[in-house]
């Protein structure tokens, strides 16, 4: 096998090293295994690295924001290129320049098939740290995400009230979903990195993923089954539907308080056992990731 130079391009990169351990990072390790790889800001000296490849890992909304000039001046460099999609609208002409489109979500991948973008899945977690371990539970549910309306957080304070925990990065442009969990009595966390997730989960009864369709939490909904932790998803999330129907650990309920709280008590009177970690570890662990990029990478 040619020993390739990949360029991974990723705006703010650069400010999540030490804290970057998520299931990306861990691929991206072993993909360092057989090929080279570079980390770049998008106005980072990526020429300079020659690379065979670049990987840039974005929302194709972003083109049309205030990151377009940067968005542009990748997708102009005239080398091969995959987008690493990462959630949100999409229209052809933001994408047509990637030569491959890999994607997180059946529901996103039927998108791309039909605006005829090639394009294959590829994701996974870190299930070397997101892992089951024996403590104490203190939480009935934990939702971990950032601070986002298209997160509805505050359905968690709504259904959970005191025993519930939230986790992310707070956003004083939509403080709201945070601000009224905490008015309702429940638990808030500024981010925290991933080993205290993985404790904060292990501490946790289920997991309550209350995104909806365009909030994502796909990371979240596995990160929890890998630790053993059932997941009540939202019936108009697509995206978390999809592993929670596939695996069978968890439940779908409307998005209201009073259709959760009856999933709470219907999911806490169960016995889930470990088939959570086993379909993490069937198809959605780092190796998957990385093996699934790969696939196209070592055809270029």
């Amino acid at each position: 096998m040619v020993r390739k130079r990949i360029a991974f391009v990723w705006f703010g990169i650069s400010g999540r090293y030490g804290v970057w351990r998520d299931g990306l990072w861990r691929a991206m390790k072993h993909i360092e295994e057989i090929h080279d790889v570079g980390y770049f800001e998008p106005s980072g000296n990526i020429e300079l690295f020659n690379p065979d490849i670049i990987l840039f890992w974005e929302a194709p909304y972003t083109s049309q924001g205030k990151d377009k000039d940067m968005w542009n001046r990748i997708i102009n460099i005239p080398y091969r290129k995959a987008l690493l999609f990462a959630g949100g609208p999409v229209k052809k002409e933001w994408v047509d320049k990637f030569d491959h489109v890999f994607v997180e979500s059946k529901i996103n991948k039927e998108e791309f098939d039909s605006l005829g973008i090639p394009n294959s899945t590829a994701f996974g977690i870190n299930e070397e740290i997101m892992k089951p371990v024996d403590l104490p539970k203190k939480y009935i549910g934990i939702h971990h995400g950032t601070c986002a309306s298209w997160k509805r957080q505050w359905l968690v304070g709504e259904s959970l009230g005191k025993d519930g925990l939230v986790v992310g990065r707070y956003q004083e442009s939509d403080r709201f979903p945070f601000d009224e969990c905490k008015r309702l009595g429940t638990v808030v966390m500024d981010e925290q990195s991933p080993e205290k997730i993985a404790e904060l989960l292990n501490e946790s009864r289920i997991c309550l993923q209350t995104s909806r369709a365009d909030g994502g939490g796909q990371r979240c909904t596995l990160e929890a089954m890998a630790c053993n932790i059932p997941v009540i998803c939202m019936s108009d999330s697509p995206k978390n539907r999809e592993y929670v129907e596939d695996s069978g650990f968890g439940v779908v309920t409307a998005p209201d308080a009073p259709h959760i709280k009856i999933e709470i008590e219907s999911v806490l009177k169960r016995e889930w056992g470990t088939k959570g970690r086993e379909y993490i570890l069937s198809k959605w662990t780092s190796r998957h990731y990385a093996d699934n990029l790969l696939i196209w990478i070592n055809k270029q």
